[in-house]
């Protein structure tokens, strides 16, 4: 059971037990598991002092730093290493760089990088969670980097959903800067997909088999549903604003603009 639960994905005892597949019972219930501990947690600490808030968010940010370093190392040990493809350039691994941007930078780039966490770091928990492509059609459930997998995005999730709690207010006006950051990442990685011939941001090819729309044809599209998707959490917050998940009034929030309040308040 040990051996399984660290095998690569070539290892004969995992390939013995496969195919996996999404949306099993296992999958399923780590999910609801996940979910409800993000809330419940959300809910007990939204309560606590800012200083409390703010201590709780970054160990989490800690704890998704901590996630990725195993990932490495697990890849490492295993021969499974590839610059190509384990590099932290997928919309998800770039929040980990973003991430204290957007907690500890009081310019404007701090502005930029708490749109682009709380859109796309959101965006990126629900839809990892849910459809964790193709991580689920390798490992099963109960397997090192399924769980290291969910465990990472659960923890991006909830620093990106305690941003509202932390001094910052969601607008969907400013969406556009969050656009502003997936553009300049997308054009990074497309720099990087030419010099090492990899896929990070899926500029180079889709992550599913899809004939009818072939590069660069389906990037039109690629990036019209990510414009989407970075507005959802906006709307999200804004029908849910009148209360937080507990059902009490929510404090209001400091503003997020040039002499507002500043994002980082002693209280």
């Amino acid at each position: 059971m040990f051996r399984l639960f660290f095998a690569g994905k070539d290892d004969p005892l995992l390939v013995q037990n496969g195919p996996y597949g999404l949306f099993t019972l296992p999958h399923l219930m780590v999910v609801l598991l996940l979910f409800a501990t993000v809330y419940l947690v959300i809910r007990r600490i939204i309560r606590k002092a800012y200083r409390a808030r703010f201590s709780w968010v970054f160990r989490a940010y800690v704890l998704l730093v901590l996630l990725e370093i195993m990932r490495v190392i697990w890849s490492a040990y295993t021969g499974q290493f590839d610059v190509r493809e384990d590099l932290p350039l997928q919309l998800c691994g770039i929040q980990m760089f973003a991430i204290p941007l957007a907690l500890f930078s009081r310019g404007r780039i701090g502005d930029y990088m708490r749109e682009f966490v709380f859109a796309y770091g959101t965006v990126g928990f629900l839809l990892a969670l849910i459809l964790p492509i193709p991580t689920l059609q390798i490992y099963p459930v109960f397997h090192f980097r399924s769980m290291q997998s969910m465990l990472y995005h659960a923890a991006m999730g909830f620093v990106a959903l305690m941003l509202p709690h932390l001094n910052y207010r969601p607008d969907v006006r400013n969406v556009r800067k969050a656009y502003a950051v997936l553009v300049a990442c997308a054009l990074f990685a497309s720099v990087v997909n030419i010099l090492l011939d990899s896929n990070y941001l899926y500029t180079s090819a889709l992550p599913i088999r899809f004939d009818s729309l072939r590069w660069p044809l389906y990037l039109p599209f690629l990036f019209a549903f990510a414009l989407f998707v970075g507005r959802l959490p906006y709307h999200a917050y804004r029908f849910f604003s009148g209360t937080c998940p507990g059902g009490t009034p929510r404090r209001p929030p400091g503003r997020n603009r040039p002499g507002g309040r500043r994002f980082f308040q002693k209280t």
